[in-house]
């Protein structure tokens, strides 16, 4: 009797914790470095800033970057990340909207605004966002990443799962791809996956916000 109370303890402490881990934002950070060395170039710097939860320093970097380079796509796209991950949606949204005004094949500023309409749990404007990134671009990792994150709010574990796959054959630096992946597979019951995708993600971002709950998962599941 005290074996299952222990186990159905764990159990608990892992479905809660996972839980708690999957509430955490859902806007992707594609680059991934093990190295906690920030670079000097800003477009890079930003990145590696947004991969240490540090988002205001992240959008200042991109700014930076935007004065140099202002037709620059891809950094307006990461800025527009920066700004939904300080809770500004419509300053995200702005961004993620120029880089279609100037480009309306430019597959990311669609994945952009899927993220938007996750954070509103709007999940049906975020899959339409995914399909047009999609038949923009069908390599999009990034899409291909949101429409995991969806399937992972709809509690459709397999799907969440096969795109989150896709993605990461698309993009194997894809930090939180590993991360959702990771979250997924736990979902799934797999644990030996869980291990081995939350192991790569702290890998690639060992100071994530998230880096301190990922490794007390990993210590419950290793027990």
């Amino acid at each position: 009797m005290e074996r299952k109370r222990n186990v159905t303890s764990r159990g608990a402490r892992l479905s809660g914790l996972a839980a708690g881990l999957l509430l955490l934002g859902s806007a992707s950070i594609a680059f991934g470095s093990a190295s906690q060395a920030l670079p000097e170039e800003p477009f890079a710097r930003g990145k590696a800033l947004l991969l240490q939860g540090k988002y205001a320093d992240a959008r200042g970097s991109f700014e930076t970057a935007l004065e140099r380079a202002p037709d620059d796509k891809e950094i307006r796209y990461y800025r527009g990340v920066a700004w939904l991950k300080l809770n500004n949606q419509d300053a995200a949204w702005a961004d993620f909207q120029a880089t279609i005004d100037a480009d309306p094949g430019f597959g990311l500023g669609y994945a952009g605004r899927a993220q938007v309409w996750i954070k509103r749990s709007n999940y049906v404007e975020a899959d339409k966002e995914i399909a047009a990134a999609l038949s923009r671009d069908e390599r999009s990792d990034e899409a291909y990443y949101q429409r995991g994150i969806v399937r992972g709010y709809q509690k459709r574990t397999n799907e969440a799962i096969a795109a989150l796959e896709k993605c990461l054959e698309l993009n194997p630096l894809h930090a939180y791809g590993h991360y959702q992946l990771g979250l997924a597979y736990n979902a799934a019951k797999r644990k030996d996956l869980t291990i081995v995708h939350l192991e790569k993600f702290l890998a690639l971002a060992p100071l994530a916000p998230e880096a301190a709950q990922v490794r007390n998962l990993l210590n419950l599941l290793r027990r």
